[in-house]
């Protein structure tokens, strides 16, 4: 094992003065002072049980602050919620939106935005402290769930800054999702205070998440985490020798992979044609690949999608008003189970057909005319309300 990381008080106090916190061998950026215990007795006079002690723990080291880690899945955990935050509301603010004048069972403590929230249990029992989210759902084609959703995420909050991580290494990857405003602040703190931003420069570095090294010692498929982000990165790279690799190691190349996509569905997202047939010639299940890519499909493979059970739903026939072929676009149309469903598209769709009558007019090639031509007869279907 890495030898561990260890910070004594004065690195916290340098650090601490740059704006950066440690918790649970995770960074808070814009850390804010530690609760003070009227505050911690305000807070636990809203709640319906005892303040959990993890969650004591994390706002004695910081009371509020940034995240800039990654989850599992598609949760965004980017905040800390406390008194005054300029976000979208504050500590207080979100416990009045939750409970109101009630007493607060599930106590909001930080997310993303108005989209994520994550909450620590506060009932007296084996379950105090377990946390909990809640997501918003996302309009109609913009995901393949549908709809809020809320579940278990972690039995204390040690254990869900445990499940902060990185998938790429900012000072290696210039287009890292998370990571970088870490890496920012660590560098600014190097000039005066190079051996403590040393430090925190290995902590950061240590939430990296090595699937490499696990794909070469053979256990990456007992690591669901890792695994799933191999899959992903070899499906959106269209490199099938490394998807080969990983179906060898005991991966499973139809496993969803984050939001519900499997590697087939991120390789034709990403039009990695090659990779997406080499993952056909493996028979893994399609039944969302046109919802998903239908905009990169050509007509063959979307008749060959079709003919291996690849649903069409109102968001993969919009999609397909975006693909350059039109008989795309006319083949899944034609396999449209009802038309009540694309009014949520009517607008979209009515401006895609101004467009491509516009472009057809100014150009004069069949395929022009024959997208414009496709386009209105779809519009015209939607605003007839013709059945299925």
């Amino acid at each position: 094992m890495p030898e561990a990381i260890l910070l004594d008080d004065k690195d916290r106090w340098i650090a601490g003065a740059a704006g950066i916190a440690v918790f649970a061998d995770r960074l808070i950026l814009d850390a804010q002072p530690p609760i003070d215990d009227e505050t911690l007795q305000t807070v636990a006079a809203r709640c319906s049980g005892p303040l959990p002690e993890a969650l004591i723990a994390l706002w004695r080291t910081s009371f509020g602050g940034q995240l800039d880690y990654q989850l599992d899945g598609q949760i965004s955990f980017t905040e800390l919620f406390y008194p005054e935050s300029d976000g979208y509301d504050d500590l207080w603010g979100w416990i009045e939106h939750e409970t109101g004048s009630e007493p607060c069972r599930f106590l909001p403590f930080g997310g993303f935005e108005y989209l994520d929230r994550l909450y620590v249990d506060t009932a007296d029992g084996p379950g105090n402290g377990s946390v909990v989210y809640w997501q918003q759902g996302l309009p109609p084609g913009w995901e393949l769930r549908q709809g809020d959703r809320a579940d278990g995420l972690a039995p204390d909050v040690r254990a869900l800054f445990g499940q902060l991580a990185l998938e790429d290494d900012p000072w290696e990857s210039g287009d890292a999702d998370a990571g970088t405003e870490m890496r920012d602040a660590i560098e600014e703190l190097s000039g005066p205070e190079p051996r403590v931003a040393g430090k925190l420069r290995d902590l950061v570095r240590a939430a990296v998440l090595d699937w490499r090294s696990a794909l070469a010692a053979g256990t990456i498929a007992g690591r669901p985490r890792l695994r799933r982000l191999a899959l992903d990165r070899a499906a959106a790279a269209g490199d099938p020798g490394l998807l080969d690799r990983l179906a060898t190691a005991g991966c499973d190349l139809a496993e969803p992979v984050g939001g519900g996509l499997t590697p087939i569905d991120i390789a034709l997202i990403n039009r990695r044609l090659d990779a997406a047939a080499w993952l056909l010639d493996r028979r893994v299940p399609v039944i969302n690949t046109l919802r998903t890519a239908a905009h990169a499909v050509s007509a063959d493979l979307a008749r060959k999608l079709l003919d291996r059970g690849a649903v069409v739903t109102a968001d993969a026939v919009q999609r397909a008003a975006d693909n350059d072929d039109p008989e795309v676009l006319r083949l899944l149309a034609a396999r449209l189970p009802s038309w009540a469903e694309m009014s949520d598209y009517l607008m979209r769709l009515r401006m895609l057909t101004a467009q491509a009558r516009h472009a057809a007019d100014r150009s004069g090639d069949d395929r022009s005319r024959d997208r414009a031509a496709v386009l209105t007869e779809i519009v015209a279907r939607i605003t007839a309300g013709a059945g299925s």
